[in-house]
């Protein structure tokens, strides 16, 4: 059962493949689904705190020993920051400047990965063979194909940087971008064309010859049916603010969790947030639906 009022510190998916939310309550770290629920979520903006670490050895997030507060473009405070002594970029820094945990994580097997948005948006990246596919998860990809594990982050790291510099692949897809293409109808074997194709492309351009495995279908992950509301989504920003402009409220039946991001069905309208930007704020949660004030949807030529 979910809290009625918690810190949200991270939203992912377990081994399962399943996405939650995970909230900090009274000192406790617990786990929600939140699909199909009824909801109203209220932000409050007064305060930003940290979200703890991750103990990568036993693999779990663990509280801020000193429920820190931190400003507006960091997740952690700096000790919690350090005891995780994880960054993904690790390939910018130097070598003695690389944490402990970092050169741990960095030997294992990694594997890289073309995660599909659109024919025209496919980004290359690698990750953790030990997470399984949740990171292509958190990213909301609609498809994946795995290209090949390797024994170290170094090595799936000098694959990356060489398919990241071939003109139809790219290393970031920004969240404004990953939301648009959320309207589009997402056909699998079509994206299934678009990613065998980019093997063939990436393998004689690189000269090499990656593992033969299949396309991994993302979307039917996302939603309790395994289908995301399609047509347009109606970014939800500054909904019922109060006065001083320090709470937002999203509210409206849960339909699926596209990574970080959010859609409910709010007055016949499909109405999204992006989770990640209010990690570390407090929220208040009721089961009750609160009407708000939607922006104006965008005319269609069939709307007439």
């Amino acid at each position: 059962m979910l809290p009625s009022e918690f810190l949200l510190s991270y939203a992912s998916f377990n081994t399962d493949n399943k996405p939650f939310v995970e909230c900090q309550v009274d000192g406790k770290i617990e786990r929600h689904e939140l699909f199909e629920q009824n909801l109203s979520l209220e932000f409050d903006f007064s305060v930003k705190y940290c979200t703890g670490w991750v103990d990568f050895e036993n693999r779990c997030s663990q509280i801020c020993p000193d429920h820190a507060t931190v400003d507006e473009k960091y997740e952690n405070c700096l000790k919690c920051r350090n005891k995780t002594g994880f960054n993904p970029a690790f390939y910018n820094v130097k070598d003695g400047e690389i944490s402990k945990q970092q050169i741990e994580r960095n030997l294992q097997p990694h594997f890289v990965y073309l995660a599909y948005f659109s024919d025209e948006t496919i980004k290359v990246g690698i990750s953790f063979a030990g997470r399984g596919i949740a990171r292509l998860l958190e990213q909301g990809a609609r498809a994946v194909l795995i290209l090949g594990e390797f024994s170290s982050a170094n090595i799936a790291r000098n694959y990356e940087e060489k398919i990241s510099k071939m003109p139809d692949f790219c290393e970031n897809v920004k969240a404004n971008v990953k939301l648009k293409l959320l309207e589009q109808d997402f056909v699998f074997s079509k994206a299934e064309k678009a990613l065998l194709n980019a093997r063939k492309k990436i393998e004689t351009a690189q000269k090499v010859v990656f593992e033969k495995q299949d396309p991994i279908d993302l979307n039917k992950f996302y939603a309790k049916n395994g289908e995301i509301p399609s047509g347009e989504i109606l970014e939800i920003q500054n909904c019922l603010q109060n006065q001083n402009g320090e709470t937002l409220i999203f509210s409206g039946i849960l339909k699926a969790q596209v990574g970080y991001i959010l859609l409910a069905e709010q007055q016949g309208e499909i109405i999204s947030i992006p989770l990640k930007k209010f990690t570390g704020r407090k929220i208040r949660i009721s089961s009750k639906i609160i009407e708000l004030n939607l922006p104006e949807r965008q005319a269609s030529l069939f709307d007439f």
